[in-house]
């Protein structure tokens, strides 16, 4: 192995060089989701799974049960910068429509609740504009706010929801992602 190592191409240079100015700059030895997964994977994927196992013999055993996960467009969009984030959520994608199988036949649901971007309290680098382009792309012409994902979520979770199951219940948000948008 090592005579193969030390043999090189007629091309390629004995000792290491600087690459030169217009080469693209190196990329990060973890790129995308492999980044950070382990602690997001645990916190979105093994909690909820742990959380399922406590619960689900308990909800199979009385006949009746609703498992909502909540879930992130990110997920979806597999877009630059929350790839740990949207890999550990898309996860639970799985999780549920498995779970709905295994489960529906002894009257647990099992839903995942989509959000968008959602409106909260909290301070995000967006500004306002960006904000209202975003509300301009969907039906309702707004963004979604805490409490309509919670009424989502309610709704999911509750005995008026009879058979949705498997599914996976975008917010208005979300409905901004669609290609016929203008």
């Amino acid at each position: 192995m090592s005579r193969l190592i030390r043999k090189r191409h007629p091309c390629t240079r004995s000792s290491p060089a600087a690459p030169p100015a217009s080469a693209p700059p190196p990329r990060s030895p973890t790129p995308g989701p492999a980044r950070g997964s382990p602690a997001a994977l645990h916190a979105n994927v093994v909690g909820n799974a742990l959380l399922v196992q406590a619960v689900l013999s308990g909800m199979r055993r009385n006949g009746f049960g609703r498992i909502v996960f909540v879930s992130s467009g990110a997920a979806e969009e597999g877009r630059p910068g929350p790839g740990p984030y949207g890999t550990a959520k898309m996860a639970l994608h799985g999780m549920a429509r498995a779970l709905a199988w295994e489960a529906g036949g002894d009257g647990v649901l099992v839903n995942v609740a989509v959000a968008g971007l959602t409106i909260t309290e909290a301070e995000r680098p967006v500004t306002q504009e960006a904000l209202d382009r975003v509300a301009a792309r969907t039906p309702s012409r707004r963004l979604s706010t805490a409490d309509d994902m919670a009424a989502l979520i309610h709704f999911l979770g509750s005995a008026a929801n009879r058979n949705v199951t498997g599914e996976f219940v975008r917010d208005g948000s979300n409905a901004g992602r669609s290609s016929h948008t203008g």
